[in-house]
């Protein structure tokens, strides 16, 4: 006859069969010895007392009686692994409808492990800077002028210097966005305009100058040719001298590895300063670099590396770091999206052109029109005139609005997802602080 015996789990009573203990040996042979030593050969013993979850034992318990077994709503996934754990049972047991729900929530953990050893790495080097300053020495004070540089919330002259140096950088943007506008700019002086023409030109060009009022002269003086206003210069000269201040400033005084001083900002404030005295140097030694197509064109398109000192404006908008975590979380996504977007350009560019409709005269020209119509822009200085180029362009718009619809959200969610766990973490520092401050405040003196 088969024994039954009956032990309790919080005081909730569960019968144990030989048979139901042959199972639980089969999944966990550790959890069914120790039960087995504890509880008495006897029938009716209740001296074996677990301490697990409640729930979670009993939905164990009916899947080792036959039963399907489910994840309870009221204890978190994590702990419910260790239930799995402990009684040895796989993740795969789990029925599909909380099985999704269990591997969803441990993906999303892994996703947060890029919010968490980012702010984890920025924690640590504020710590460790904030120790440093305490100390004596050099070191001490290289932690000071750093914490100063870096770490707006770290004193007063943090604020007072991280505004002055968003003003500079305010400055440079608008310098490199102004000087390409009419409003900005004036004609070339007679000295100037020596430096434009070519030697062939300057006897033409002393006649027309001290001739201007006559017509009969071969110098044309191009309307489209410009310089930046005067103030201009030495505006970007004081950009120029605080950026260089500033960098070799941060060279001087940076007090952690120097591994940690590569980074992405660091290596754009170089590039830039390095395309801006290579301008100025250029120009200086030769004026006329800067009035004709040559290669100082290409060195001067390079000052849209000013443009990124914008991010020097926001790297410390919580905001921002959440944006700049989730791009990383969903690269793969986004990579997805990329592969997507150009296997669906290589269809319909392909069925366009041979779709035989006189507004896609190669594939490449089709291409630019399937780009622009699969991401719904739709400049429309290329579309198609005959029923067969309509029926592929209006599959290829469907397309390109199922693809995004599909793919963004993933991005999206993974925004969201980094935005409510920081603002746990932000609410969990707040509590900790004031928690620390009311101890501090009724704590004998």
């Amino acid at each position: 006859m088969e024994k039954i015996r009956y032990i309790s789990n919080r005081g909730v009573r569960h019968e144990l069969s030989d048979q139901l203990l042959g199972r639980i040996r089969e999944s966990n042979s550790d959890a069914a010895d120790h039960i087995s030593s504890t509880i008495k050969d006897d029938y009716n013993c209740m001296d074996f007392k677990f301490n697990r979850h409640t729930t979670s034992t009993n939905n164990i318990f009916d899947y080792f009686k036959g039963g399907k077994l489910h994840m309870p709503t009221d204890i978190c996934p994590q702990k419910f692994s260790e239930e799995l754990d402990f009684w040895g049972l796989p993740e795969t047991a789990l029925e599909m409808c909380c099985f999704t729900k269990y591997v969803s929530y441990f993906d999303n953990l892994n996703i947060l492990k890029v919010l968490e050893e980012g702010e984890c790495k920025r924690n640590t080097m504020f710590e460790t800077v904030a120790t440093l300053t305490r100390g004596h020495g050099w070191r001490s004070i290289q932690a000071r002028v750093w914490s100063v540089m870096e770490y707006p919330t770290s004193s007063i002259s943090a604020k007072v210097y991280l505004y002055s140096s968003n003003a500079i950088v305010l400055l440079s943007l608008f310098l490199l966005v102004s000087s390409t506008h009419p409003l900005f700019r004036r004609k070339l002086t007679k000295d100037e305009w020596y430096d434009y023409f070519t030697s062939e030109e300057e006897e033409l060009f002393d006649d027309y100058w001290f001739n201007e009022t006559h017509y009969d002269t071969a110098v044309i003086l191009p309307r489209h040719v410009y310089v930046e206003i005067d103030a201009f210069w030495y505006l970007k000269i004081i950009a120029l001298v605080y950026f260089t201040t500033e960098l070799i400033c941060k060279l001087i005084v940076f007090p952690l590895p120097w591994r940690e001083f590569i980074t992405i900002l660091n290596f754009n404030d170089v590039l830039a300063l390095v395309v801006m005295y290579t301008t100025l140097i250029v120009n200086q030694v030769n004026p006329k670099e800067q009035y004709k197509d040559s290669v100082h064109d290409a060195v001067h398109s390079l000052q849209i590396f000013r443009v990124c000192r914008l991010f020097r404006l926001v790297r410390h908008i919580t905001g921002f770091r959440i944006l700049m975590y989730a791009l990383r979380a969903s690269i793969g996504d986004l990579l997805v999206m990329l592969l997507g977007l150009c296997t669906a350009v290589l269809l319909f560019s392909s069925l366009a052109y041979h779709s035989q409709d006189s507004a896609f005269s190669t594939i490449p020209d089709a291409a630019w029109w399937a780009i622009i119509t699969l991401t719904t822009v739709g400049y429309g200085d290329i579309y198609p005139t005959t029923i067969q180029g309509r029926v592929i362009a209006s599959i290829c718009a469907i397309t390109g609005v199922c693809l995004f619809a599909l793919l963004i959200p993933v991005f999206v969610n993974n925004f969201l997802l980094f935005s409510s766990h920081y603002a746990g973490i932000e609410r969990r520092q707040t509590l900790k602080e004031q928690l620390l401050t009311r101890q501090t405040s009724v704590s004998p003196k």
